[in-house]
């Protein structure tokens, strides 16, 4: 008898400890997972945050054309930060409606992606999102994105065209820099962008966020910029001679980088930043006469600018960056101003090499005031250098001393003319009478020899 009770209630536990079981299963099968529980279908792997599905990661090596909707009952809403960052093996992409938010560098990496249709309840571009999709042709933007973010299409190399939704109201800094295919921005139904002449700007036409990179030849800027931003005309490979007017007041981080065919550039009155890495690798740019606005020079702004020959720095500038004129080899000579304060490690007469380090150019001479930031990086950097203003002290002796002879001249001929112009009537009337009395003897000389004859 008792052990059929103690059968009977082993029995009882082991089926109340499977009923348990399957409702745990059933539960989470029917979506009743509780927050931060995560889950994997071989492909993706989800997290379950706020009573959503965030992808969290896709296993780089998968072959997969569209994200779901749905899981075990839960909608899938978000793409979290680097959730496909180089999964190679996508070709194209559809996101569901569901989809509201997409991290940064979501799709970084993903080289063999050419096309994406974006969500249509999708309001930002994040961070990086198709940095260095190098196969990227198409991608279609919904009428809901407000913002594309810094970086976002950076280096998409075959990236020609893009269609700008009427919802945008912001493109942030290198948002389409290294685009070196981008050559039409449709902005027709962007009421805060116009594309125009190969430049896209905002709608008052004071600022640039990208070019064409089929701009060719002489570019004249619009005296209505203020700002052209970072990265606008990077890969620009065929500009020759660039135009600034002087309402351009900065130039942006990588603005003109990579513009390997320009010569020459007009800096107009007016500017008063070049900021970092702005006219980077810019092989053929042979001189650079700033104008006497200028206040700062950023890091690397004229990095590897290898046909550099002529650098000329106004009074104006008080900060240039490290590595500002580094690499550029044809450089043997320049001038610091006294008005420079700051001046960045191997900002002048230094070559970087592949490995970081910097050699220092044997042949590159600064000329700098006496106790001034040139002299102090001159010196801590073992650079040849001549102070400006002892010499300039000679030349301004000679020049007093040319000036008081000059002057001292002028005032003899002057002296000399009002001598003459104010001699008094008494002196013209004498010296008439001395040279009448003079002419009167040499005639009677002449006529007592005749009558002696």
């Amino acid at each position: 008898m008792n052990l059929k009770k103690i059968f009977s209630a082993v029995i009882g536990a082991v089926m109340t400890m499977g009923m348990a079981a399957a409702v745990s299963s059933f539960a989470v099968e029917e979506g009743l997972q509780k927050d931060d529980e995560k889950l994997t279908d071989g492909t993706f792997t989800y997290e379950l945050i706020d009573g959503s599905y965030t992808i969290v990661s896709c296993e780089t090596t998968a072959i997969v054309s569209s994200v779901p909707e749905l899981r075990n009952g839960y909608a899938v809403t978000a793409i979290a930060d680097g959730a496909f960052t180089g999964c190679t093996m996508i070709s194209s992409l559809e996101l569901p409606s569901s989809i509201k938010t997409i991290g940064n560098r979501a799709f970084a990496g993903c080289t063999s992606l050419k096309t994406v249709n974006l969500p249509a309840r999708l309001t930002t571009l994040s961070n990086s999102l198709f940095m260095g999709c190098q196969n990227l042709e198409h991608v279609y933007m919904p009428d809901s994105v407000e913002t594309i973010s810094s970086y976002a299409f950076y280096n998409c190399s075959k990236l020609d065209e893009i269609e700008l939704p009427k919802s945008l109201t912001t493109i942030e800094p290198m948002a389409f820099a290294a685009c070196s295919s981008i050559e039409n921005i449709d902005a027709d139904n962007s009421p805060n962008f116009v594309f125009e002449d190969g430049i896209l700007y905002n709608s008052s036409k004071s600022n640039i966020y990208r070019a064409s990179t089929k701009l060719s030849g002489d570019v004249y800027i619009e005296n209505s910029v203020n700002t052209i931003e970072p990265g606008a005309f990077t890969v620009c490979v065929e500009i020759e001679n660039l135009f600034l007017p002087s309402s351009v007041t900065t130039i942006g981080d990588s603005a003109f980088g990579y513009c390997m065919g320009l010569k020459n550039i007009d800096f107009s009155e007016g500017l008063r930043e070049i900021s970092d890495i702005a006219f980077k690798n810019c092989a053929s740019l042979e001189t650079a006469d700033f104008p006497t606005t200028l206040e700062t020079i950023g890091e690397g702004a004229f990095f590897n600018c290898s046909s550099l020959s002529r650098v000329i720095l106004p009074e104006t500038i008080s900060a240039i960056g490290a590595g500002a004129f580094a690499s550029c080899g044809n450089l043997k000579q320049v001038g610091i101003p006294k008005s420079v304060a700051e001046i960045g490690d191997h900002a002048f007469g230094f070559s970087a090499g592949e490995n970081g380090e910097y050699t220092e150019y044997e042949d590159f001479q600064l000329s700098v005031y006496s106790d001034s930031a040139g002299e102090k990086y001159a010196k801590s950097n073992k650079i040849d250098y001549e102070t400006i203003d002892k010499s300039l002290k000679g030349m301004a002796f000679v020049v007093i001393i040319v000036g008081i002879l000059l002057a001292a001249a002028v005032f003899a001929v002057v002296l000399m003319a009002r001598s003459k112009k104010g001699a008094p009537r008494s002196a013209k009337k004498a010296e008439k009478e001395a040279k009448e009395k003079e002419e009167e003897e040499n005639y009677e000389s002449i006529i007592s020899k005749d009558d002696e004859k």
